[in-house]
Order: structure tokens, then sequence, then C-alpha cells
């Protein structure tokens, strides 16, 4: 089981390099990914738990991007995410004060991003977080609570700054 994942690992990191349309194409087909039509991962984008990221239609998924979809990640259609963005579907348990944080293992919580979200440069959404349609999140923010439909919000934590309804 290890090797398999070890070998997804070194597949992936070759793949992620490849640039332009071309490479898109080649990640969309060869990474174990589900991916709508239309949809792109630009180079340099790297995912943990590929086969656990579900992508819709018309998707971008900029430059230098990091997905962890240990927990799952949903990104349903017409999605723009900019370059830079981290989308963290798991963390790391840390209750038990007796035992180091790194032998406590994970807690998975699944991320959702509905249709015809904007989510901006340098964005990190945290696990569980689900994002309403029609939302953009500002550059540079940190989502750690869902948010809601016809929105945008911004700043660490993400707030609305505007209600676009």
């Amino acid at each position: 089981m290890r090797y398999r994942y070890e070998l997804i690992m070194w597949f992936q990191h070759f793949c992620k390099c490849i640039p332009g349309k071309i490479g898109c194409h080649i990640r969309n087909f060869l990474l174990p990914y589900v991916s709508g039509s239309n949809s792109f991962i630009w180079d340099g984008t790297h995912i943990d738990s590929p086969a656990k990221l579900k992508i819709g239609d018309n998707v971008s998924i900029n430059r230098g991007c990091v997905i962890n979809a240990a927990g799952g990640v949903t990104i349903f259609n017409d999605v723009l995410v900019g370059p830079g963005v981290v989308i963290y579907s798991q963390n790391h348990n840390y209750d038990d004060i007796n035992q180091k944080i790194n032998k406590q293992g994970y807690n998975l919580s699944p991320v959702l991003i509905s249709e015809n979200v904007w989510i901006g440069a340098r964005v990190i959404i945290l696990p569980g977080v689900k994002i309403g349609s029609n939302s953009i999140i500002g550059a540079g923010s940190v989502v750690t609570k869902n948010v809601e439909s016809n929105v945008v919000v911004a700043g660490n934590p993400a707030k609305e700054i505007k209600n676009l309804r």
C-alpha cells in the first residue's frame, strides 16, 4: 500500500512539471482524480490523495496550488482557483498532550466548493469548509468557516465584506 502511494507521488511529481494546456490534458488523463470537461490543472500544482479529488466542468486551478484531498475535496462547475491557493481536507490530531502530535493521526474533513466561485491568489481553505455558489474569496484570505452563497469574503480569518444579492 505504501509503495503504491509512493509511486503515485513520483508519477505526479513528473506530471505536474509539464507546462501549458498539453500538461493540463496529460494530468487530466493520467492522474487518478475525477475531472469534468474543459477543466485545467495548471503546472506546478501539487495534489495529495488525488483519487479523493472531484472536479466539475469548466474549472481552472492555477499554477502552484496545493490540494490535500485526503478527506475529500469536491469542486463544482465554473470555479476559478487563483495561483498559490492551498486547500486542506485533513489536519493533525493534537488532543492527547501525553503523546507527540506526529503520532496522533489525522482528522479528515471534506471541503466543498460550489458552482461559480472565484478564489483569489494565495487563499488558504481549511478542512471542513463549504463555500457557497456565486461567491468570491479575496486574495490572501484564510477561510476557516463556511462561506454563504452570493458573498465576497476576505481577510484572516475571512469575513463577509460584501453581499452580492
